[in-house]
């Protein structure tokens, strides 16, 4: 499940960076993106990042580099196909995205105490 939570983490992240790019944003949401969400979006995709590759090192040791720049490859084709072909479904994968890192720290939570 951690492995899930920083694959999560690592898709968010991606996510995170290319909705913060003009058209991408305006594609999905219909809307413009002003300055200050998009710097909030940057910010988000940083901390997300970070805190992938650092859960991938802690769990991993020497490995996790290799899980997380795994992971990132992965993220970023999953972002870009569903940015550039689906763009109808960039909303919900979003939003499944979200989900799926909301459960799998809440399990990872839980199994902790």
């Amino acid at each position: 499940m951690i492995n899930l939570l920083s694959f999560s983490l690592c898709l968010l992240a991606f996510n995170g960076f290319a909705v913060a790019k003009n058209g991408h944003f305006k594609a999905i949401f219909n809307k413009r993106l002003d300055d200050v969400k998009r710097k909030q979006f940057l910010v988000l995709a940083w901390i997300s990042i970070l805190l992938s590759f650092s859960v991938c090192i802690f769990t991993q040791s020497g490995y996790g580099a290799l899980q997380f720049f795994g992971f990132s490859g992965l993220s970023v084709l999953l972002v870009m196909t569903f940015n550039n072909f689906f763009v109808k479904l960039a909303k919900p994968f979003l939003i499944i995205n979200f989900i799926l890192l909301v459960i799998s720290a809440l399990y990872l939570a839980l199994t902790l105490y």
